[in-house]
C-alpha cells in the first residue's frame, strides 16, 4: 500500500471541491482476511470461512466493516496531517469487499466552516473498487465526514 505524505493542512488552503490524495490497497489475500478479522477480535464466519460466506449467498469472505472504516480514517488523517482531527465519519457499504479485490479511498472538500474556534471541512468520502490496471470500476461504499483541521492564525 502506497499512503500519502503526512504534513498538515491547514484550512486556509482547502478549497471546495478539492480531491484528497488517495489510498489504495489490494488485492487483498487471504492473509489480509484473517489478519483483520484476528486484530479486530472480528470472529464472524463470513470474514475468514470461504465454505461459509459462499453458503450465506455471498461469492466469498468479506472485509468487516471497522477495517473500512480504518482505511478512510488513514486516508483523512493522512490528508489532514498529524494536527488534524476526524470529527465524523459516517458510511453506507454497498457492497462487500471480498478476497483478491483492489480498492482505492476517494473524497472531496464539499464544504469549510468555523465553529466554536474549531475550523471544520465537509468531505463527501467513498471507496471504488478498481481493476488491475488501476482502473475505477464501481464505488462500493459512500458516505461522509468532517475534519477539523489546524488554522495558521
Amino acid at each position: 500500500m502506497q499512503l500519502p505524505e503526512v504534513k498538515d493542512t491547514f484550512f486556509e488552503d482547502v478549497e471546495i471541491g478539492q480531491e484528497i490524495p488517495t489510498i489504495s490497497m489490494g488485492p487483498l489475500s487471504h492473509t489480509h482476511f484473517l489478519t483483520i478479522a484476528s486484530s479486530h477480535h472480528d470472529w464472524y464466519p463470513g470474514h475468514h470461512d470461504v465454505e461459509y460466506a459462499r453458503e450465506q449467498g455471498l461469492p466469498d469472505i468479506f472485509m468487516n466493516t471497522t477495517w473500512q472504516c480504518g482505511l478512510f480514517q488513514r486516508a483523512l488523517c493522512a490528508w489532514g496531517g498529524p494536527n488534524s482531527i476526524p470529527r465524523r465519519v459516517k458510511i453506507k457499504m454497498g457492497r462487500p469487499i471480498v478476497r483478491y479485490e483492489t480498492v482505492m479511498t476517494k473524497a472531496i472538500v464539499t464544504g469549510r466552516r468555523s465553529e466554536d474556534g474549531e475550523h471544520l471541512v465537509d468531505l463527501d468520502i467513498w471507496m471504488d473498487k478498481i481493476d488491475p490496471s488501476g482502473n475505477e470500476i464501481e464505488k462500493i461504499t459512500t458516505g461522509s465526514a468532517t475534519v477539523v483541521l489546524p488554522s495558521k492564525a
